[in-house]
């Protein structure tokens, strides 16, 4: 294929992966989930406090580069649920650019071309870029990062001209700034290290000197220094080390090795045969991927294994190690957000497919009957994509109720209402609080209207009051009217309080969301 061609098509993936990531952004998925929303009650109170922390304890301890990102979002376009999408959605862009270079120099551009198209398009991938999850900034990361650590290796003798230096311990550094700030991404990314130590030490001894050695020691120095602040929280709180995943682990379990072995099959499963179960993860059960590319996906795995290059082994070893915090854990398996680091992989895979799949066909068939079939094979998969993603997952009522799109409801409800109104939103008594004195559950409301009624205050001293579903006899009326809003459905709850009030009604905001009113 002519350079220039080469360029038309990854110009063209560029803009696919755009439109898929950022089409009807707004709106899709509806609603904001409590985990998306206690991200932006956390960057909300850095950019009060000015305490900018590496890792934020609440809700099951989450790194602290989300919530950085998400401050700068809000500082800029306020409070709304797609702002806590926005550096998602741009990570996901820069993962389908990174993994272009990475697979052009692990394969050729045929296989990179046709890695970066399967991720543009990927419903796996599109959906954990048009959502608040911290997990999707560590795909570009990890994918950058493995790209100019290899750079260095292949680079070590090249000089640098516009910094005079060698051009490896450049990009050994860059590695070792993105490797670094992987740490405070996502919970998975702690696995990259052993990636890194497998595939790269054998590499390493094979090609030794010393100039080599220095530019490892720079990619482990420069790495060390970024991912030393929350190296250091670790060591004073090492609980948070471990958090949710001790809690999890297939080693909690009374047959650890049968409940990784049962783990491990559907983790393997899910791109084929059974996906993710959970709605926002996954249009519940369906592979992970498309079947076409899910069938290249086979053929890539088998010929790299047959091949067993360096780059080869590298991609194989990628996608078992990013599939461990899946198979290692007994919740909700198979489990699309934990197996995130494994989707570059899987897509190199594909690419390499695809890519042995045609240079097999070119013995039997002319090169110009072949390409109009590859042309329309990957149509029908933006086609099938695009529908599944924005037609078929986007409007199922399933989704609207994982993404709590009552409690979107209850705030547009409240961000309606008048100043004088008194506002009490009401939670469920079993629900835990954390550092702003809410529960998570409490969180997307608590974000959504914050920037109207709650932005330079603290919890009990806003416009609105929130209170446990049992500490009801605290309202206090002072006539100006008043508006009831429990954040969970409870009718019976309602009828109580009704009965409280005598002069309230109850009025449904939707179907799943009411609140009652006091004139």
């Amino acid at each position: 294929m002519p350079r220039k061609y080469k360029i038309t098509v990854l110009v063209f993936i560029i803009v696919l992966a755009v439109f898929f990531r950022f089409w009807q952004f707004g709106s899709i998925p509806v609603g904001l989930y409590q985990d998306e929303a206690m991200n932006g009650s956390d960057a909300l109170s850095s950019l009060k406090t000015g305490e900018f922390k590496a890792f934020y304890p609440n809700n099951n301890g989450r790194e602290g580069l989300i919530v950085w990102l998400d401050a700068l979002a809000i500082k800029a376009f306020g409070a709304e649920p797609w702002v806590l999408r926005l550096f998602p959605a741009i990570a996901g862009l820069l993962a389908v650019l990174g993994l272009y270079f990475l697979a052009k120099e692990l394969f050729s551009v045929e296989v990179a071309l046709a890695s970066s198209f399967f991720m543009a398009t990927s419903f796996w991938a599109v959906n954990f870029s048009r959502t608040g999850f911290r997990a999707a900034l560590m795909v570009p990361i990890l994918t950058w990062s493995f790209y100019f650590l290899l750079k260095g290796f292949k680079n070590i003798d090249v000089r640098y001209p516009l910094i005079g230096c060698r051009t490896s311990i450049f990009l050994f550094a860059i590695a070792g700034v993105l490797f670094g700030l992987g740490f405070y991404t996502y919970i998975s990314f702690r696995f990259a290290p052993v990636l890194a130590l497998l595939a790269f030490i054998p590499l390493l001894f094979k090609k030794s000197n010393k100039k080599l050695w220095l530019g490892i020691l720079t990619f482990i120095g420069v790495t060390f220094l970024i991912a030393l602040p929350i190296g250091i929280y670790f060591l004073n709180n090492p609980g948070d080390f471990f958090g949710r995943s001790s809690e999890v682990s297939i080693f909690s379990q009374d047959s650890p090795l049968i409940a990784v072995t049962i783990s491990a099959i559907k983790a393997l499963g899910m791109f084929n045969i059974a996906g993710d179960f959970n709605w926002r993860h996954n249009y519940a059960g369906l592979p992970e991927l498309f079947f076409p590319v899910g069938i290249l996906f086979i053929l890539g795995i088998y010929f790299s294994a047959k091949r067993r290059s360096f780059e080869d082994k590298f991609t194989l070893l990628w996608l078992v190690i990013f599939l461990l915090p899946n198979i290692l854990t007994i919740e909700g398996n198979p489990h699309a957000l934990r197996a995130v680091g494994a989707i570059p992989a899987a897509m190199m895979l594909s690419g390499i497919g695809l890519v042995w799949a045609y240079d097999k066909l070119k013995k039997y068939f002319d090169e110009r009957q072949i390409l109009p079939v590859v042309i329309l094979i990957f149509v029908f998969i933006v086609v099938c994509d695009f529908n599944r993603y924005f037609n078929q997952w986007a409007y199922n009522i399933n989704v609207a109720r994982a993404f709590s799109s009552e409690q979107l409801e209850i705030s547009k409800y409240l961000n309606d209402l008048s100043p004088q109104t008194e506002k009490y939103v009401l939670w469920h008594p079993n629900d835990r609080a954390t550092d702003n004195g809410l529960p998570v559950s409490a969180q997307t409301v608590y974000f959504l209207t914050s920037q109207k009624t709650r932005l330079n205050d603290t919890v009990g001293q806003a416009k609105i009051t929130y209170l446990r579903a049992d500490e009801v006899d605290k309202i206090k009326l002072e006539g100006n009217g008043a508006v009831i809003a429990p954040i969970y459905y409870d009718i019976e709850l309602l009828h109580k309080l009704n009965k409280q009030f005598p002069q309230s009604k109850i009025n449904f905001v939707d179907i799943n969301t009411a609140v009652l009113i006091i004139p």
